[in-house]
């Protein structure tokens, strides 16, 4: 895929565009932030005929009411207009998929009940694979041998049987525990192995089934919840490693997990061919940015400089950038102190003008502080019980907090600029001035240099 716009479609009531260059994609985004919706508009692209089967009716009218109602499921409410989206700048309607092959995995699709069937995980799992029976009946052994070696690098004694004479169910057995069944799998086996051995089954179809003569597309949302940081890794090598062929697109709401995959993807020196983003919501609009496509401030203050020397110089568009880039650097902090990124700007604001403390340490989050307190608790031991504990929340109290209030609390007299775009135009607010401009840049830089010293980088690229 080189480039997807979509808009009023599901939690999108406004026009998203995701540049892609036919490049992997690694996207960061909150829970409600509308990475399910982007999920769902590549699942429409790509099987819409599919997702209209399963609709029946009596006659013909009626099917063709069933597939209106269908489709206008999908539109965004506060608009209600009729959703789009386009791929390669094509409507999705008429765009020819037949050169690809896709295969998508979410959270869902991991989901497992008393039993786990091949046949019926391929039916319910949208991967491009013209026969699904012919894939159980030809290359159910290789799938399950595919899935034993995986497992033997990080479950050891973990394994499946693909049982042919079954139906394809499979049993899971770890030796080590002396367990083995094909039902009642949750009673046995605890969610994250489940989940490991799901998906490592789909990924291993997915290579058994590639066909290498159609662009291959692989697309994972939200697929490692349940998993430790060490299967984290593994996963996530054993993606890159066995799929670097196809167009990779990763959505994940675990900033941890971002982290983790960029610095696997730094250390392979496989960067070029990647884009790293984010999708967020500010004053309840969705934004999609790639990290580096957003003017630096930097280049912002030199356009603003050349800009100044002109006679009447028209000072919208770089307001406006001054806008987003407030709007991303204030975002990037909101991950890095645990504000909440979902959030819109104007609560962010509140929160940090409120001063209410804010809580940072270097590559550990706000799960981390909890699963340290509560590791105290558990000891059920009273002695000192209040000063150890403050002892830990002080570890991740944030010092240099006042000087970041001290910077954002400026920028609020400057809102005219860095919340609202001229382009919208504000009622009962004055035309932006130079000066205006000039004091929102210089903030900028000041909040641009407190954001490198946490991240201990130059976040001049995001």
């Amino acid at each position: 895929m080189n480039k997807l716009k979509i808009e009023n479609f599901k939690a999108f009531d406004n026009e998203i565009l995701l540049p892609l260059h036919n490049k992997k994609l690694l996207l960061y985004g909150e829970n409600g932030a509308g990475k399910s919706s982007l999920y769902e508009s590549i699942k429409i692209i790509f099987f819409r005929d599919r997702i209209e089967s399963n609709l029946s009716a009596i006659t013909p009218e009626d099917l063709t009411q069933l597939k209106d109602q269908l489709w206008g499921s999908f539109n965004n409410r506060n608009t209600n207009l009729e959703f789009k989206i386009e791929i390669n700048e094509e409507n999705h309607k008429t765009f020819d998929t037949s050169e690809y092959q896709l295969f998508m995995i979410s959270i869902d699709e991991l989901i497992t009940g008393d039993k786990l069937n091949l046949k019926e995980l391929l039916a319910k799992t949208y991967f491009y694979i013209p026969d699904p029976q012919t894939i159980c009946e030809t290359n159910f052994l290789e799938i399950q041998t595919g899935v034993n070696e995986a497992l033997s690098f990080f479950l050891e004694t973990v394994s499946i049987l693909i049982d042919e004479e079954d139906d394809y169910t499979i049993k899971i057995i770890d030796s080590g525990h002396g367990l083995e069944s094909k039902l009642e799998l949750k009673k046995y086996f605890n969610e994250a192995k489940l989940n490991i051995i799901t998906l490592l089954i789909l990924l291993n179809v997915a290579k058994v089934s590639r066909d290498d003569a159609k662009k291959g597309i692989l697309v994972l949302d939200d697929f490692i919840t349940s998993l430790d940081i060490s299967n984290r890794t593994f996963i996530v090598n054993y993606i890159l490693e066995n799929f670097n062929d196809l167009q990779i697109l990763i959505f994940t709401h675990n900033i941890s997990f971002y982290n983790l995959i960029m610095y696997i993807i730094h250390e392979n020196n496989s960067n070029n061919d990647w884009l790293f983003s984010n999708l967020y919501e500010i004053n309840h609009n969705h934004r999609f940015y790639i990290k580096g496509s957003i003017d630096t401030v930097e280049n912002i203050k030199s356009e603003y400089n050349n800009l100044i020397s002109l006679t009447n110089p028209n000072l919208d568009e770089i307001g406006n950038k001054v806008r987003k880039k407030f709007e991303i650097l204030l975002y990037e902090y909101s991950k890095l102190i645990m504000i909440g990124a979902v959030e819109d700007s104007k609560k962010i604001l509140e929160r940090v003008n409120s001063g209410v403390p804010a809580y940072f340490k270097s590559r550990e989050t706000a799960s981390d502080l909890v699963n340290k307190i509560e590791i105290i608790l558990s000891q059920n031991n009273p002695a000192n019980l209040g000063r150890r504990l403050q002892t830990i929340i002080d570890e991740f109290k944030y010092d240099e907090y006042q000087n970041f209030q001290k910077i954002v609390k400026e920028l609020k007299l400057y809102q005219k600029v860095s919340m609202h775009p001229m382009s919208h135009g504000v009622i009962g607010m004055a035309t932006f001035t130079s000066k205006e401009i000039k004091k929102s840049i210089e903030l900028l830089e000041k909040m641009e240099g407190h954001l490198k010293s946490l991240v201990n980088k130059d976040v001049a690229t995001v």
